[in-house]
């Protein structure tokens, strides 16, 4: 889908294309896809100075020209060479490194844009793996480029659906596995084979040496300064820690400290805020969670246990993780439950999301302005019985919810006995089979 998007641009014509999203995703395969039987120069920055990335690129520049390797004196010099040369794709992969040493380089491509590229046959994509960097300082109102790209595309992780594409032999059960620990990440689907999931996880995680194990550390370091402190704030998360004034405890903070960081590992995609269904955005009944997958299970896991991984010492590490993984894999399971059931419903929902109040909780309510329905998640096999006895109590509690409108009332689970049985009585039931036939395909965000 992202491939079209890019080919409907080039067709389009259009001069200016951001594309952004957290790293490993497959951003640069991605645009490597798209510009192989292209007229195209590709340069990734280093995270060094400007002069020394404007040295590089220039040299790009000159092998493309076919001319002996010179250095330009500004990126606006190197696109001037580059205009009268016919259609041509420019893509500048980390952008970022170049902003993050020079603002004012924005300044510079905000000319290169509005001058270089107005009569040329140049599409110029910038490339960013800082979220945050990429949406304020770059796309943001008080950019220079500001309002000036034809198309941003964020590309997102795959849903667990798509895993089905890349590991079609696999089981539903062990493509949920592998989901659970890598999100869908492009770079970190490439450790697993779908076979024997357990094992490949044990060996990814459980190994000091391994890149699974590493990428966290490696992250969060090249991506935050005070990185002590966020790893105390994602400690607090992953314990259950998830209101403002226990993260704060945990982690040694003022409570009015503690925004600033939940704030930052929000824009990085790692953290997440989430409110009950239908409750008012201002409300104060928010918690958080760690919405990415790969840190929920890295920071549940294996941050507890370093010392004992880095010193060889891994049975307890190993017993603890056969023993937790099946409870870990049903919040998992909710989480793609809520990303994947619309399409399923008999209506177009307009909220998907979990509902609680007190010590109540359904764990997925999806609703539209007259239509709501209340569902139950459980990763088990169920029994006829069991499944009518999780029903009437979602009926119970399903009351307590004020909604003026049809009600629908669901069970999804692993499996369920004789569950077209249920569904003839008007319930809605699914199975993990059926989510992962029919369950949304999309990955992407374009403007």
């Amino acid at each position: 889908m992202e491939l079209t998007l890019l080919e409907d641009s080039w067709e389009r014509g259009d001069r200016l294309i951001i594309v952004y999203g957290r790293r490993r995703i497959g951003k640069t395969e991605l645009l490597k896809q798209f510009i192989r039987d292209k007229p195209a120069i590709y340069y990734l920055c280093s995270l060094r100075k400007v002069p020394y990335n404007l040295k590089r690129f220039s040299h790009r520049v000159s092998e493309f020209l076919r001319i002996p390797k010179i250095q330009f004196s500004s990126f606006q010099d190197a696109f001037e060479a580059l205009k009268g040369k016919g259609r041509l794709i420019v893509v500048i992969d980390e952008f970022g490194y170049l902003v993050r040493d020079d603002p004012g380089i924005l300044s510079d491509f905000q000319e290169i844009v509005d001058e270089k590229l107005r009569d040329s046959e140049i599409t110029l994509i910038l490339c960013g793996s800082s979220i945050s960097m990429m949406e304020t300082r770059v796309m943001g109102a008080k950019s220079p480029l500001y309002g000036r790209a034809d198309r941003y595309l964020r590309v997102r992780p795959f849903n667990m659906r798509q895993l089905t594409s890349w590991f079609p032999s696999a089981a539903p059960e062990d493509l949920i596995k592998i989901y659970a620990v890598t999100g869908g990440v492009a770079r970190y689907l490439e450790f697993f084979s779908g076979v024997e999931v357990e094992a490949e996880i044990e060996k990814n995680f459980f190994d000091p040496s391994s890149f699974l194990y590493m990428d966290a550390i490696t992250m969060l370091s090249e991506e935050l300064r005070d990185y002590a402190t966020y790893l105390q704030v994602l400690e607090a998360i992953s314990l259950g820690y998830n209101k403002v004034t226990e993260i704060a405890n945990y982690a040694f903070l003022q409570p009015k400290d503690v925004h600033f960081y939940l704030k930052v590992l929000s824009s990085l995609g790692i953290v997440r805020r989430i409110i009950p269904v239908l409750s008012p955005r201002k409300t104060k009944r928010g918690v958080y969670e760690i919405g990415d997958n790969y840190f929920d299970f890295w920071f549940g896991f294996v941050s507890p246990f370093q010392s004992e991984i880095e010193s060889g010492y891994r049975g307890p590490v190993l017993r603890n993780f056969r023993e937790k993984f099946p409870a870990y894999l049903g919040r998992v399971f909710e989480r793609v439950v809520r990303e994947l059931i619309r399409p399923l419903l008999p209506y177009k929902p307009i909220q998907v999301g979990k509902w609680w109040r007190k010590d109540v909780e359904i764990d997925v309510v999806a609703h539209d302005d007259s239509h709501i329905a209340f569902l139950e998640v459980k990763w088990s096999d169920l029994s006829i019985r069991a499944a009518r006895g999780i029903l009437t109590s979602l009926k119970e509690k399903a009351s307590k919810v004020k909604f003026d409108g049809k009600r629908y009332y669901g069970l999804v689970a692993r499996s369920i006995a004789k569950k077209e049985e249920l569904s003839k009585e008007g319930f809605i039931v699914y199975d993990l089979g059926d989510i992962l036939a029919l369950g949304d395909r999309g990955t992407h965000e374009s403007t």
